[in-house]
């Protein structure tokens, strides 16, 4: 009888460890980096920003080219919500022919992002100098579309108005500004996902050694998308963009995303 239980214990540890070989092997990604909920980067990052700063530098392929500082802040709405309130600032200043460096442009954005999943609230500003051209943002979840200033100079290359005419009008506005964010339009009966923050688990390059750490990632327009690769203690260590740019965290070095 005991020889018959350890043969079916034998079969099951082989049943299962071919199981887990098949699939680190096949779907790596599933077995070695699993979800999180962004929450957990998010809190995080909190507890670190209070003892270090968050100021990167960006990098345009390998040329340093400004930087960018970045708060979060957690509060709790009356209705027990709890919220975070997220400010990014940052200066482009590309070094010029003469050697010195002028600012191209000046940016902030502010959000606010209940319970970790939601975009309540947006604010974008920038200022380009040398074209005398400015943006101005605002959107928040009540409105159908944001609320859009461009101008060069002092005139007026788009507004508010020009918005509602391009996205279109009424409760399908918002889904036509997550379309052209998302890149295509939700499906019938679907939850627009199109601007969802995930977070999941991965690795980086720290001091030549493979580090664990966690990376959030906000899709943008078509195939684009956002990743903030945060240290296991929460450090935001760097922050992948389109187009060959990204954001470093000076001190760190050698940080490769796996």
């Amino acid at each position: 009888m005991i020889w018959r239980v350890a043969a079916v214990l034998a079969v099951l540890f082989w049943a299962v460890m071919s199981g887990l070989l098949v699939r680190d092997v096949y779907f790596p990604e599933a077995s070695r980096f699993a979800a999180v909920p962004p929450r957990l980067v998010i809190d995080l990052f909190l507890r670190q920003s209070e003892v270090f700063g968050s100021t990167l530098h960006l990098h345009h392929h390998r040329e340093r080219i400004g930087h960018a500082s970045f708060q979060i802040s957690r509060r709790i709405k009356p209705n027990h919500q709890t919220v975070y309130d997220m400010l990014a600032r940052g200066v482009v200043e590309p070094t010029g022919e003469q050697g010195g460096r002028s600012i191209e442009a000046s940016w902030s954005v502010a959000c606010i992002l209940a319970d970790a999943e939601r975009w309540q609230y947006l604010k974008l500003e920038a200022q380009f100098p040398a074209r005398e051209a400015s943006l101005k943002m605002i959107w928040n979840e009540e409105h159908a579309t944001p609320e859009v200033l461009v101008k060069h100079g002092d005139r007026v290359v788009m507004n508010s108005q020009d918005m509602k005419m391009l996205l279109g009008s009424g409760k399908d506005g918002a889904l036509a500004m997550l379309s052209m964010i998302g890149g295509g339009m939700p499906k019938a009966g679907a939850e627009p996902e199109a601007t969802q923050l995930r977070a999941r688990e991965g690795l980086m390059q720290l001091a030549g050694r493979e580090r664990k750490c966690f990376v959030l990632t906000l899709p943008l327009f078509g195939p684009h998308e956002i990743q903030m690769i945060f240290t296991e203690a929460g450090e935001l260590a760097r922050i992948d963009l389109p187009d060959g740019y990204a954001l470093l965290e000076p001190t760190i070095h050698g940080l490769q995303e796996g």
